[in-house]
This record gives structure tokens, sequence and C-alpha cells, in this order.
């Protein structure tokens, strides 16, 4: 005759089987679950877990970081990759979002996040400032996931993605103690899947105000990790802020996105920067000749309108993030 204890233990187990109570395990138990399991085309319902497939592992972000309990920490949930990090030292800033043919949406609904659509994939992140934590502690929380594989990244998706991204986001921050300003998650609507492109007068986004160009291509103005904003065929503006900025090198070769002057000019980039709050850290603004461009700055310089759109682009940017006025050019 089976005891108590033994038929306790067993439902225990055939618990653990059911997609809910394996995602609830997964990462730390740090994931939002509703939100990721509809993600995966389940529910908190959802009985039967078999082929449902959830690993996890943890990983140290930098030796120059304390991370709380339970971070850094990645997943995989029936095929959607999900990395919970602390900002400082962030590995996972960028996610799929490695050159300029794809160019980052900003999320809305107050979230400092992202979302990227490559070849019918996507990927969001989610930065949160922590006010209760020093860089030493890591300065904020990174969230970033993929969309699941081989499913198109639909408006319906990309909804489904930004809403587990952010939640994960608050749960990681509830579960670590992180003293956060999240956003309203009711607000959320689906990111577009790329920029558009517009006349330079009828731009109201990322490229408002900018005159260099009888053309423009941009995202709506938003607290985002990553803004940019492109004129015409030949200039990209970008913004990059916290783990995105020190993805572009800053951390290796200088705390002003690879540099070691708050601004400049060099044979590839002009740049400016802004002191920020929080896991935000350095604001870092710049202006390169497109891919496939040899245009040279040493001897091709930015011109005084491209000067001015890349200044008038960094002020706007530094103040949707609450960061001081950019440096001057030189």
């Amino acid at each position: 005759m089976l005891t108590p204890a033994v038929l306790a233990a067993g439902y225990y187990g055939f618990q653990l089987q059911y997609p809910a109570a394996k995602t609830a395990q997964a990462c730390s138990g740090m994931l939002a679950v509703n939100p990721v399991l509809d993600l995966a085309g389940k529910s908190e319902l959802s009985l039967l877990g078999l082929g449902f497939d959830v690993s996890s592992r943890q990983f140290d972000v930098s030796g120059d970081v304390k991370e709380p309990a339970g971070l850094a920490t990645r997943c995989t949930v029936d095929g959607i990759e999900i990395a919970i990090e602390t900002s400082a030292g962030a590995q996972n800033a960028y996610g799929a979002y490695q050159d300029e043919k794809v160019t980052p949406v900003p999320l809305n609904g107050g979230w400092q996040g992202l979302m990227v659509t490559k070849n019918g994939e996507a990927t969001a992140s989610v930065l949160l400032s922590c006010r209760n934590w020093s860089p030493e502690e890591g300065s904020g929380i990174l969230v970033t996931a993929d969309s699941p594989y081989d499913v198109e990244a639909t408006e319906s998706l990309r909804l489904k993605l930004a809403r587990a991204s952010v939640g994960t986001a608050q749960r990681a921050a509830d579960e670590t103690g992180c003293d956060s300003e999240p956003g309203d998650s009711g607000k959320l609507t689906a990111p577009s899947a790329d920029a558009r492109k517009v006349s330079a007068g009828a731009a109201t986004g990322t490229c408002k105000k900018t005159t260099s160009a009888p053309t423009v291509r941009e995202t709506d103005a938003a607290k985002a990790p990553v803004e940019e904003c492109f004129r015409g065929d030949s200039l990209r503006l970008v913004a990059a802020y916290g783990p995105s900025s020190d993805a572009s090198g800053a951390v290796v070769n200088g705390k002003y996105g690879g540099h070691d002057a708050p601004s400049g000019v060099d044979s590839t980039s002009a740049w400016t920067s802004a002191a920020c709050q929080g896991a935000l850290g350095v604001g870092y603004y710049h202006a390169t000749p497109v891919e496939g461009s040899d245009r040279k700055f040493t001897s091709d310089p930015l011109t005084k309108a491209e000067r001015a759109d890349l200044e008038h682009f960094a002020e706007q940017s530094a103040a949707r993030h609450g960061c001081r006025n950019p440096s001057a050019l030189p």
C-alpha cells in the first residue's frame, strides 16, 4: 500500500512535468511564468509537458560585479532563449542586434527597452535601474529574450515577447530586492518590425528636427537603451546607454563608447557623451558613415548641418533619458 508521503512525492514529480511548473523552475525562478507560457503557445492550465523542454544555467557577468543570488542566469523554455543579468558587466546587451541592417525599435509604456526583428525572428531587451545597487552590485537588471524558434515574429508574437520580457524584468527585480521604477505593462503595444522612412520635415521620432538630408529613417522617440536615426543613405546617428554603451567597447577601451575623451572626432566617428543616472551610466552619442561607405571624417569631415544634427540628436535623447547635457563637440 502506498503511503501518503509516497503519493505526495509522486504527485509533485508529476506536477513538475506541467509546462507551468517547468517554467517556474527555470532561470532561478525569475521568469514571468504566464507571459512566457503565452509566448510559447501554452497556458498555466496546460497539462502536457512531454516535449516541452526547459534548461537553465548560471554564469558570471564580470569579475568586478558581485551579483545578487540567482544572477546571472540563462534558460531555454521550449525554444525561447532568455538571459537575466546585472546591467554592469552584461554579456547580452544587444542579443541578435549586431549590425545596422536591423534597427532597434523602442518598447513603450514607460519601459527602458527595445526590440529588434531580423529574418522573421525577434529579440527584446529590457533594462531596469536599481536605485539601491551600486555599480559593484550590478547597477540594474538586464533581460534579453528571443522569440521561439521557427515561429514568425508577427505583430501578435512581438507583443507577447514584449510582455514576457518586461514581466520577467519586474519579477527579477522583486526576487533580487532591486528598487526600480518599472513601466506600465498594461500600456504595452507591439513594437514595429523596423524603422520607417519619411521626409526630414515629417520626422516625429528619433530624427525629429534634423535637417542635413531630405529623407530619414527613424523610429518612435521613447526611452530605450539604443536609439538610431539614419540621415539619407550616408550617415547613421546612434545613442547607446548602460550595457549597450559598454558593449560598444567602453569597458575595454575607454568609458566614452570606447574612447578616452567625452567628445571628439576620428576617421570613422564623431561622438559626444553625457552623464546619466543609475544603470544608464554614460550616454554615448555618435555619428558614423553607413555600412559600406568609404567616407573618412578626417578627409571628408561632417558638414555644419551634420554636426548640428548630431548635437540635436544627442540633446533630445539625453533629455528623454534624464541625463545631463552632452559634452560639446570639438
